[in-house]
């Protein structure tokens, strides 16, 4: 009789019923693991199963939920992957980070970006160093690394986790760390199949942030479950919490894609009371970006090919991370074409009503209106009512209320504090989040003016 065997009376309750607390899982035909689950390596994997995270936004996580759509199977397979990836891959990441460095020290140079991105050049520079060494070692035999789960979704089908017993077992060694090792596991890859499912866009994640993501929310439920009530079971999940960290840790020494895993340690011991936030902010986003784009390569190569070893580096990748996070709706560096793109966007989604009451008629007859709220903005003659077909340096036409403006573009300039571009620019901001406070947002601090969706 194993010490969690009596887990159903103990941790469940003693009203609760057999069929309730099943823990459903399938055996892999065609690599059937020699590893038979015990009776308390069933029971604390069933534990974890049935644990509720609840997040904001009326978001929860639950094993027991997510197998609706998402099966847990059991392998014998011990599949390995490379940590560096192709000569050829490695050669064209070189030449991406070469003109994003050279892109942010133009910037830089410029004093279009914050000093504060002095770290990140620096850390740049530090990962294009070591991508040029990996290089050189390219023909070298590549270290590989053991897989111990995974997950794959079903573009509308049965997803399914997996989970590599014999490989576990093997990696764990004790029969104990063995059950410590595997709950960890199916955490993590089921926080796969939660972002896959909460999310909307394309099937494509992005690894240098769902990885650590993953990691980060299996750390989150076995230190909830640790801290709960029930006898033995947050005990075994208190050992299987410091097993997986010091895992996770462990990964931060490694050279590749592994690395970003180890960021999920970083998450977990500075960022652990934001974590209802963090992972639903990302589960929300988790199938939105474009892993070429800027933010996630910015996240990328703050991570890749090696952990930042400083708390400087780390809070670079961290900032990083957020960035990816926000919901950017417009991303402009020119801010004439940021400005036609938010009037844009607020079209779009049927909020450029909101403007009427601040549209203000001169009493010249002037087909030239004004936007202003006293003590907040004064966007003087920004609009035209002319019905006259627009100058090439209007644009539109934008539908406010019920009468029809187009946006003048030639009153916008390169914000300057010794020009009176910069009070329009800020008067334009501040326009935007006082008639869209808490539903939109505007940033930058970044190399470009971006409008944030926060719905």
């Amino acid at each position: 009789m194993g010490v969690l065997s009596n887990i159903t009376d103990e941790y469940f309750g003693n009203t609760a019923r057999e069929e309730d607390v099943i823990f459903r899982y399938s055996i892999d035909n065609e690599n059937p693991p020699q590893h038979k689950l015990t009776s308390d390596e069933e029971s604390f994997l069933r534990a974890l199963a049935r644990y509720t995270l609840f997040l904001d936004k009326s978001l929860f996580f639950q094993i027991d939920n997510l197998q609706r759509h998402t099966e847990l199977v059991l392998s014998g397979e011990k599949p390995e992957h490379q940590a560096l990836p192709s000569k050829d891959k490695i050669e064209r990441e070189i030449a991406e980070l070469e003109k994003m460095i050279k892109d942010l020290w133009d910037n830089l140079q410029r004093n279009d970006v914050p000093e504060d991105n002095w770290g990140l050049y620096e850390l740049w520079e530090r990962q294009l160093n070591e991508l040029k060494s990996a290089l050189n070692k390219a023909d070298e035999s590549v270290k590989s690394v053991k897989s111990y789960g995974s997950y794959t979704h079903g573009n509308g089908e049965v997803s399914r986790v997996v989970l590599y017993v014999d490989a576990i077992e093997e990696r764990a060694k004790e029969p104990y760390d063995t059950m410590l090792l595997m709950g960890q596991v199916m955490l993590h890859e089921y926080f796969h199949s939660f972002y896959f499912h909460t999310g909307l866009g394309s099937p494509e994640s992005n690894r240098y942030a769902e990885e650590p993501m993953a990691e980060f929310g299996s750390l989150v439920v076995l230190d909830h479950v640790a801290s709960s009530k029930g006898g033995i079971v947050p005990l075994v999940a208190k050992d299987a919490l410091e097993h997986a960290l010091k895992n996770i840790k462990h990964k931060q020494s490694c050279l590749g894609t592994t690395t970003a895993y180890g960021f999920g340690a970083y998450l977990f011991e500075n960022h652990k009371d934001d974590y209802s936030k963090l992972i639903a902010q990302y589960a929300n986003i988790s199938c939105t970006k474009d892993n070429h784009g800027i933010e996630s390569l910015s996240l990328k190569y703050s991570l890749y090919p090696k952990y930042p070893s400083s708390s400087g580096g780390e809070a670079v990748a961290f900032e990083k991370l957020e960035d990816m996070m926000k919901n950017v709706v417009v991303r402009e560096s020119s801010f004439s074409r940021f400005a036609l793109g938010v009037f844009k966007y607020l079209q779009r989604r049927d909020i450029l009503n909101r403007l009427a009451p601040y549209i203000s008629t001169p009493k010249d007859g002037s087909p030239f209106r004004t936007l202003s709220k006293d003590g907040y903005f004064c966007l003087k003659n920004i609009l035209c009512d002319n019905s006259t077909p627009p100058k090439i340096m209007y644009s539109g036409p934008f539908i406010i209320g019920e009468s029809t403006y187009y946006l003048r573009l030639n009153l916008w300039g390169k914000r300057d504090i010794n020009t009176n571009y910069f009070e329009r620019v800020d008067d334009f901001i501040n326009m935007i989040t006082y008639i869209y406070h808490g539903r939109l947002d505007i940033d930058e601090t970044g190399l470009d003016f971006v409008l944030i969706d926060c719905n």
